[in-house]
């Protein structure tokens, strides 16, 4: 399919604070090399008043690879939020939700443009045959540059500071955009939202993954078994200690650890993890990512998004002799997952209903089977390291800031891997901002998470 009328609505708004402001829903066309339009990107841009040119603007997208702007669009920035009043104590399947106005919406500081990636909600992969040009690492990467571009220069912004606002794999999006973006872009700011950038890097982490990761299976752990012992964050930092002191000595040390170290380590193990002494002992200290979801709260299995969340495994008979799955439980399934289950419907009903009811735009069919395009990606075909990139754009740019954002219940993207990753690479920590919320994978996912995660964004932008 080759032709194509690009979509284009724009009205104005006013928010209940009074806040004017202009709302532009549009396709962004992206060409192939015979100039005939290959597949489109979408936006929904959020125009505040004063500031002028220079006004900074906001580019946010979710990840995937294969998902739209949705969550982050009704669940941290836009005008209406998709709230969880029940979240997470009492969560239905679906959860239910209220449209509420955002009392803390950013327009006051800076636009806000939340872009679809081709395929993705209302943007259109317009050719199949050049799916390989867009379904990748490096072609995503100059798709958000070409938009970007285009956007600034349509908009006589060309000299406004520019922020990145990536959730997930819009993490690793965030570099290998960046790193494309052309220098005469005023790239200030890198937010990354449940930071994945491990995810097909080159570098090799030289560290027990046990070991990294114990901050959060204690921060878990807490949550279901230790609450009234003492706060999350003592827990934390003594299973760190832990982590990194006695816990990688017995594991390096192996066999040579004698009998009675090997049971203190045991002990204090399977209080942090919440997970069985034996099974801890017959694995020789170790345990997979699997192994916890399954282990910490024993005939449950808490959601890798949000492990806050349990839910109740069906059998299955693919089991594994090296892990948990052996005592008959499950291989855990993502659409069983107890948060994709309950909150993962929601927000593209909520912003169909925000579409519908509060913009009244033409409607627009929105894109079907999107994660599927996750199993198409190409990562391998991409070359730059995105471990190591972060440093190499500090370099480069010397005004750019970068801000990690992570929650401590979020077992896909953990908390204590940036921590680890910040204190491996020679990244300049004033220009450099952690923050871990008491949240999920979606960090604004909560009571008082819009508020706490938009403060920091605030704070972030006006530095």
């Amino acid at each position: 399919m080759r032709e194509f009328s690009p979509y284009r609505w724009e009205a104005e708004k006013i928010a209940p604070s009074g806040l004017r402001y202009r709302v532009r829903l549009a396709d962004h066309v992206l060409a192939g090399p015979d100039g005939k339009a290959e597949a489109t990107m979408f936006s929904w841009s959020y125009l505040g008043q004063g500031g002028g040119s220079r006004r900074p603007v906001v580019f946010a997208y979710n990840g995937g690879p294969g998902a739209a702007s949705a969550w982050l669009h009704m669940g941290l920035l836009g005008p209406v939020l998709a709230q969880l009043p029940e979240y997470p104590d009492g969560l239905s399947h679906p959860a239910r939700f209220e449209l509420t106005p955002n009392p803390d919406l950013l327009l006051d500081q800076c636009d806000i443009v939340l872009i679809d990636p081709v395929g993705t909600g209302w943007a259109r992969l317009l050719d199949e045959g050049t799916a390989k040009r867009h379904y990748s690492t490096a072609g995503d990467a100059r798709d958000f540059s070409d938009f970007i571009c285009a956007w600034l220069a349509e908009n006589g912004r060309q000299h406004a500071p520019v922020y990145l606002l990536g959730e997930s794999y819009g993490t690793i999006r965030n570099v290998a955009l960046a790193d494309v973006l052309p220098e005469s872009v005023n790239l200030r700011g890198i937010i990354h939202v449940g930071t994945s950038l491990n995810v097909g890097a080159r570098t090799t982490l030289l560290v027990e993954p046990n070991v990294r990761r114990l901050g959060a299976n204690a921060a878990v752990c807490w949550y279901h078994h230790h609450q009234d012992e003492c706060s999350r964050e003592d827990f934390v930092a003594q299973a760190m200690d832990f982590a990194y002191g006695d816990y990688a000595r017995a594991l390096l040390l192996g066999n040579r650890l004698n009998e009675a170290e090997r049971e203190s380590v045991l002990e204090r193990l399977s209080r942090f993890t919440g997970m069985d002494h034996d099974f801890l002992d017959k694995h020789d200290l170790r345990f997979g990512e699997v192994d916890f979801l399954l282990g910490c709260c024993p005939g449950a299995v808490v959601s890798t998004y949000d492990a806050r969340l349990l839910y109740r495994p069906r059998q299955n008979e693919r089991y594994s002799e090296n892990s948990m799955e052996s005592a008959g439980i499950i291989e855990p399934d993502m659409a069983q997952d107890a948060f994709m289950a309950s909150v993962g419907p929601v927000y593209d009903r909520a912003l169909a209903m925000y579409a519908a009811d509060e913009l009244c735009p033409p409607q627009r069919e929105a894109a079907e089977n999107m994660l599927s395009i996750a199993r198409r990606w190409d990562y391998r075909g991409y070359e730059k390291d995105t471990l190591t990139l972060p440093v190499e754009l500090m370099q480069r740019r010397s005004a750019l800031r970068m801000m990690f954002v992570n929650g401590y219940y979020d077992l896909q993207s953990t908390f204590d891997f940036v921590t680890y990753y910040l204190s491996r690479f020679d990244l300049p920590s004033d220009r450099i901002r952690q923050t871990v919320l008491p949240s999920g994978h979606a960090s604004y996912v909560g009571t008082g998470m819009v508020e706490a995660l938009t403060k920091e964004i605030r704070r972030f932008i006006r530095e």
